[in-house]
């Protein structure tokens, strides 16, 4: 780290073109509109436009591929000397668009109103990208007094828990420290919930209504099967964690008939799953099915199969005293004049695949606060966006700045 006073320090950052409120708009609203809805559009116009504005840097730009031709991107910014490596991860796909009618602004046009810029992804989290991108503009000359290396992942497929981050950590594009930029309004998340989706399958034997009790109605066994999992959430839901809620179990879609006057040959509820660190994906599928046994047995030529569907995201934390997050929150506050909360994230994110597959010193923290996420009329305070940038650059430079050059 460099020996000038930190607010010295802070005011040079202020004075970096590429952490501007001008560059970080630019950016931002150039990444809205670029469509990568999950499903349907998903990233390629996204990859085009990160490419693009990462080419004006010395930084190496490579495609993974994570399947059926979506890539994820990773960029590579190695010093003059050996060092850590800072990974900064973020997203690129979004959730859809629902009611049009409700937004008071085009989705993607990225229309700047009373400070907040508004758009599908402006929040979750084109944002975080915006910020990674600022500070790769911001390094740019500094390779040579650089004793590590800048990473940053643009990755595919989060929203639907598709494996893009994976896909660069298998890839080898791992380091010591990670950033996941999501949205936490500059708190420092150092756990996450992680989540699990499963399928309760009931069997039934499909008949002529007016001879239904010759057939074997699935649906009875409905109210039974939804007891026991209501019971399940609220016995999940009691455990304790000292910076998340307590899990959770929730039904959120029933299937059945394809006709009023059919009996059903089968009935299939959907369950999230919220898990806490210590739980895991799989075991979960385990006891979901030991608390569904007795129901299952009571109809023995007719067993309930839960499985899992989808894919998932681990629940993942680190030490909430790691040197690291704590090093992340001091700079905040310097930044910002303002307490940084230590806290765990009730949302799962990539930062799992940084902690648990490459085994990081990772935290979430970004610009944007999550409740103005996946909703009509998601928006970002521009303000945060430059804080998050100024904060992520001056982490970036405590890391990997050569304290001699």
């Amino acid at each position: 780290m460099t020996s000038r006073p930190l607010d010295s320090q802070v005011d040079a950052l202020r004075a970096s073109e590429p952490l501007s409120d001008a560059f970080l708009t630019g950016v931002l609203r150039d990444l809205v509109g670029a469509r990568s809805i999950n499903p349907g559009v998903y990233e390629a116009e996204m990859v085009a436009r990160v490419q693009a504005w990462l080419e004006p840097t010395p930084a190496s730009v490579h495609l993974v591929e994570m399947f059926d031709e979506r890539y994820s991107v990773a960029a590579v910014l190695r010093g003059a000397h050996d060092g850590p490596t800072l990974v900064l991860n973020g997203h690129m796909d979004t959730v859809p668009i629902d009611d049009g009618e409700r937004w008071i602004a085009d989705p993607f046009a990225g229309e700047v109103i009373d400070g907040f810029m508004y758009g599908r992804g402006a929040c979750d989290m084109k944002a975080g990208l915006t910020t990674q991108i600022g500070v790769m503009h911001h390094f740019a000359g500094m390779a040579d007094r650089m004793r590590g290396t800048l990473m940053l992942h643009f990755a595919a497929g989060e929203e639907c828990a598709e494996p893009g981050t994976l896909s660069l950590v298998e890839a080898g594009f791992t380091g010591d420290y990670g950033i996941v930029t999501e949205p936490t309004d500059l708190r420092v998340a150092t756990a996450e919930r992680g989540i699990g989706y499963y399928t309760v399958t009931i069997p039934g034997r499909s008949i002529h209504a007016s001879r239904s009790h010759l057939g074997l109605n699935p649906l009875q066994r409905v109210p039974a099967v939804l007891e026991a999992l209501f019971e399940y959430d609220r016995d999940v839901r009691q455990k304790p964690h000292p910076l998340l809620p307590g899990g959770s179990c929730t039904p959120t879609v029933i299937r059945a008939g394809v006709k009023e006057n059919a009996v059903a040959d089968a009935c299939t509820i959907l369950i999230d799953r919220r898990l806490l660190p210590g739980e895991t994906v799989d075991g979960e599928l385990e006891e979901i099915r030991r608390r569904l046994a007795p129901i299952s047995a009571a109809v023995p030529d007719a067993p309930i199969e839960v499985t899992r569907f989808r894919f998932s995201f681990q629940p993942a934390e680190i030490p909430a005293d790691s040197p690291f997050a704590l090093q992340v929150r001091d700079t905040a506050q310097m930044v910002t004049g303002r307490e940084i909360e230590i806290y765990g994230t009730p949302f799962a994110s990539d930062v799992h695949n940084l902690v648990n597959d490459a085994g990081m010193e990772a935290i979430t923290f970004g610009p944007g606060r999550v409740e103005e996420c996946h909703c009509a009329n998601e928006r970002v305070l521009m303000a945060n966006v430059r804080d998050a940038a100024l904060v992520i650059a001056k982490v970036a430079e405590d890391v990997l700045l050569d304290e001699a050059a």
